[in-house]
């Protein structure tokens, strides 16, 4: 027989709320039962809670899980920084110091089409297909992680603000950021990613303009939009957005030497016209 004493479990008086008050869950954990103490909302920093409580241990967890993602994701984009010898060897770039993933907070409104439970309900599914298309993104599966991230920008046409941001896609002016319910941004840049991998230029200058029409700030966006025009040899632009990039992050190295490596392709470009 298992028996839990709320006290024992860690339950303490919170503002206006009693000890008797705290929720705890069950589970089995490696054949046992633990009795667990439930966190508040506020307790789980950037990381949005599902339909079930989350205990501090499970926080733990996904914070360790979600920095080994973004780790991966950064390892995999170091190859797309390359710049070739005149013998067509690639030139290695240094590594590329890390940064954390800034991740925007949900905005807590109720708009008129759709109850509070329906946004969230709404909103981890968006979730889910993000986290699914960047575990498809680090083991190197570059087309379903494409399809991963487009069925959660599907599933966030469902939310109520989606007006608003195909109105500002639509206008094609970089200006204030965008309020939404879910940060379309991040996924546009991260799709961005994956064509840039497949070598699909095009879409994945689309991408990144689209992440940037939406938050001008978030400067992944920015910088794969840069990318791509680099891949495309647009190195005039591709200066213009990588320097724009720096703006924002210039500590940044991958940015740094993205940016030099468009800038010694222009000048290569720009003598070759002068000689011919």
């Amino acid at each position: 027989d298992t028996t839990s004493d709320y006290k024992n479990n860690g339950a303490k008086a919170v503002g206006n709320a009693a000890a008797e008050e705290v929720q705890f869950v069950t589970s089995v954990i490696d054949d046992e039962l633990i009795t667990e103490r439930v966190l508040k909302p506020g307790d789980s920093k950037d990381i949005k809670q599902g339909a079930r409580p989350m205990t501090e241990r499970e926080l733990r967890e996904l914070e360790k899980k979600k920095s080994q993602i973004e780790d991966a994701l950064d390892e995999k984009l170091k190859d797309l920084i390359q710049l070739k010898d005149k013998n067509g060897d690639s030139v290695v770039a240094k590594d590329a110091e890390k940064k954390d993933v800034e991740e925007e907070e949900v905005i807590e409104e109720v708009y008129a089409s759709a109850t509070k439970e329906e946004i969230e309900a709404i909103i981890s599914s968006v979730e889910d297909q993000k986290a699914k298309g960047n575990e498809a993104f680090t083991s190197g599966e570059y087309a379903q992680a494409v399809l991963l991230y487009t069925m959660a920008l599907d599933e966030a046409a469902r939310l109520p603000d989606a007006s608003n941001v195909t109105e500002k896609l639509n206008m094609s002016v970089v200006s204030e950021p965008l309020e939404q319910l879910f940060p379309r941004h991040v996924i546009l840049s991260n799709r961005s990613a994956c064509f840039l991998k497949l070598g699909h230029h095009e879409k994945a200058l689309k991408d990144g303009f689209d992440a940037e029409i939406l938050n001008p700030a978030y400067v992944k966006g920015v910088f794969r939009k840069g990318l791509a025009l680099h891949a495309m040899g647009k190195y005039r632009e591709a200066i213009d957005a990588l320097a724009k990039a720096q703006k924002v992050e210039p500590k940044n190295k991958q940015i740094k030497q993205a940016l030099q490596f468009a800038e010694i392709r222009f000048q290569q470009e720009m003598r070759k016209r002068m000689e011919t």
